[in-house]
C-alpha cells in the first residue's frame, strides 16, 4: 500500500534516504530509545498549516529512517489525556526497516483527530522521561510535535522542569520540538514564542532543537544528523 499524499514542500528532505552498506549488511549500531510523543490538539485544526500531514510525515520518516534494529520505541499521542500507541523494541534481520504497512498502521492511531477538550502535552513529555528512565543506559531521543499552545494544559507551570529533568538524565541525548505555532497567543505574543519562555533556560541547550509549523522541511536534516551523532 503507498504511503498517502503529503505537503509538497516537506517531501524533498523527508523522503527516505539511500540504505548504507552497513544497514544492508545488517551491521549493529549503538541502540537508542526513540520517542515520538504528538499533540493532536490546537492547531490540528487550522488546515492553513496543514498540521496533521506534517504530523503524520514527521513520525512515518523517523519510523522509517531514523529507527534501527535494537532500538526502543515509543509512540504516544496527546489529546487531554496522553495515550501509548506503541512500546517495544524493534529488532529486524539483515538491516530490515519496520514493515510499512506497521509504520501507516502506528502513525495512523497516533495522528488520530483529538475529540475531547484539554491539552496533556506536559503529562506527555513527563510520560517520556519516565519511559525512556526504563531503558537504562540506551540513549534517549524525543520528538515532541505540537503547536506549543500550552493554555488549556493543566500541568503546564511544570512543563519547564519536565523538559529540564530530561535534560539531566545521563542518557539524553536529543529532544526536537516540531510544529511551534506562529499564531498570536496571549498579549500577541506568538504561540512558539510563549512555549519557548515556558521552557525556561532549556530552551538554549544544545541537545534541543526546535522547529516551527512552517520550517520543520528546514529543521529535519539537522534533527537526522543529531540523532546519527547520537549513535556514536
Amino acid at each position: 500500500m503507498p504511503f498517502p499524499m503529503f505537503v509538497p514542500a516537506l517531501l524533498s528532505t523527508l523522503l527516505p534516504a539511500p540504505m548504507s552498506a552497513s544497514t544492508l549488511l545488517g551491521l549493529s549500531t549503538p541502540p537508542l530509545h526513540l520517542t515520538v510523543a504528538v499533540d493532536m490538539t490546537g492547531s490540528s485544526k487550522n488546515p492553513a498549516f496543514k498540521y496533521a500531514d506534517q504530523a503524520r510525515l514527521l513520525s512515518q520518516s523517523v519510523l522509517l529512517n531514523q529507527l534501527r534494529s535494537g532500538d526502543t520505541v515509543t509512540l504516544l499521542r496527546i489529546c487531554d489525556g496522553v495515550q501509548t500507541v506503541a512500546d517495544f523494541t524493534f529488532q529486524s534481520k539483515n538491516g530490515a526497516r519496520l514493515g510499512k504497512a506497521d509504520i501507516l498502521r502506528y502513525t495512523a492511531a497516533l495522528t488520530k483527530p483529538c475529540t475531547g477538550k484539554g491539552s496533556a502535552i506536559t503529562a506527555g513529555v513527563q510520560q517520556a522521561v519516565k519511559r525512556g528512565a526504563q531503558t537504562k543506559g540506551v540513549g534517549d531521543v524525543t520528538v515532541l510535535f505540537t503547536d506549543g499552545a500550552l493554555l488549556d494544559d493543566p500541568k503546564r507551570a511544570s512543563l519547564g522542569a519536565a523538559v529540564k529533568g530530561f535534560l539531566g538524565a545521563k542518557d539524553t541525548r536529543l529532544l526536537f520540538v516540531a510544529g511551534l505555532s506562529p499564531e498570536a497567543g496571549a498579549g500577541g505574543v506568538s504561540v512558539r514564542d510563549s512555549f519557548v519562555k515556558a521552557l525556561g533556560g532549556s530552551s538554549a541547550d544544545k541537545r534541543v532543537l526546535l522547529a516551527g509549523a512552517y520550517d520543520l522541511s528546514n529543521v529535519y536534516p539537522t534533527f537526522a544528523a543529531q540523532v546519527k551523532a547520537a549513535r556514536r
